[in-house]
């Protein structure tokens, strides 16, 4: 998710992109205030708003490396091979060291614990990671780059947790009041990643910033989607770290990550809306349109996309743009 100062009560006549992940309270780059949730049946985990299926059950969560490779070919045939290999791979040093670091601690919870702490512990003995809020990236490049986002952290306690043995998901953490910030004249709009171990005696919620709490719901993810945020992700910050004006050539970059988002994961809302965004940017407002009422038909995205849609059918028609009512927050 991009940096910067939260939006005001005033209401922002920009539109509004959805990031899969948030602030840390460290800053831009930082520790990682990781804060683990210990729920002692499915059944509070269910009331955290998150149905958790069994592994045997569909939808698929979780994929084997060629599973997904396999899964991700078949909805994105031309995928380039750089781009169709999981985000969770980790090598087998890294499984080892994780490995070592887990079994210091008793069974259960502890060594849950232990795992999420070598993540920041310093090298050799950890790995050495810290927080980075503009760093969407698959696990082995966290790892080689020592930093990471929540979208990232997660792909590397994945990746860790399943070379384990483990049963660990992607999820997804819905802000009820969704947090905004503002860049290039785009309103941001942050979910958070957060990765859930499951195992037969606890589960736990694994949050990288310590501020999932009780105002957020918890959704488990499958690997393919998951990967699509990272994806709408990685093509939202590139439009983010641009210093001053993003240009049409940024937003037609851009535009080709949303669409591969989408791809991906074609339930997946705010790809179609982001996609929207970067289509008005181009002045191509007949396809934003159908992009932004595919958003609407799949979520809300908390007034987003209706705000958005509104937004662009004013720029294609010229009409100067007047702020009255507060943006929602």
């Amino acid at each position: 998710m991009p940096t910067g100062p939260p939006t005001t009560n005033r209401t922002a006549a920009h539109p509004r992109s959805t990031i899969s992940c948030r602030r840390a309270r460290a800053g831009v780059l930082g520790p990682i205030l990781f804060r683990l949730v210990l729920l002692v049946s499915c059944l509070n985990l269910s009331l955290l708003g998150c149905a958790l299926p069994k592994r045997s059950d569909p939808p698929q969560l979780i994929y084997t490396p060629e599973e997904f490779r396999s899964a991700l070919l078949e909805r994105v045939p031309d995928l380039r091979d750089s781009l169709a290999e999981a985000p969770f791979i980790v090598g087998p040093e890294d499984i080892a060291k994780a490995d070592a670091r887990m079994r210091e601690a008793p069974r259960g919870p502890d060594r849950v614990r232990a795992l999420v702490q070598s993540l920041s512990a310093a090298q050799p003995e950890g790995f050495g990671l810290q927080y980075h809020w503009l760093a969407s990236a698959s696990a082995q490049q966290t790892l080689e780059s020592g930093a990471g986002n929540c979208v990232a952290l997660a792909s590397v306690l994945v990746g860790l947790g399943r070379g384990l043995g483990w049963p660990i998901y992607y999820a997804i953490a819905r802000a009820r009041l969704p947090e905004t910030r503002e860049y290039q004249e785009v309103t941001f709009v942050s979910d958070h990643m957060v990765v859930i171990v499951a195992a037969k005696s606890f589960q736990m919620i694994i949050d990288f910033t310590g501020q999932v709490g009780e105002l957020y719901d918890v959704v488990p993810i499958d690997d393919l989607t998951a990967y699509a945020h990272l994806i709408n992700n990685i093509a939202g910050q590139h439009i983010a770290q641009i210093e001053g004006k993003a240009t049409e050539e940024d937003w037609r970059i851009a535009l080709q990550g949303f669409e591969l988002a989408s791809q991906i994961q074609p339930d997946l809302a705010r790809a179609w809306n982001n996609r929207g965004i970067a289509l008005t940017r181009l002045a191509r407002y007949e396809e934003a349109q159908i992009a932004y009422e595919r958003a609407l038909s799949l979520d809300t995205l908390f007034g987003s996309t209706s705000h958005n849609l509104e937004i662009m059918r004013t720029r294609a028609h010229g009409q100067t743009i007047v702020a009255e009512e507060p943006v929602s927050r």
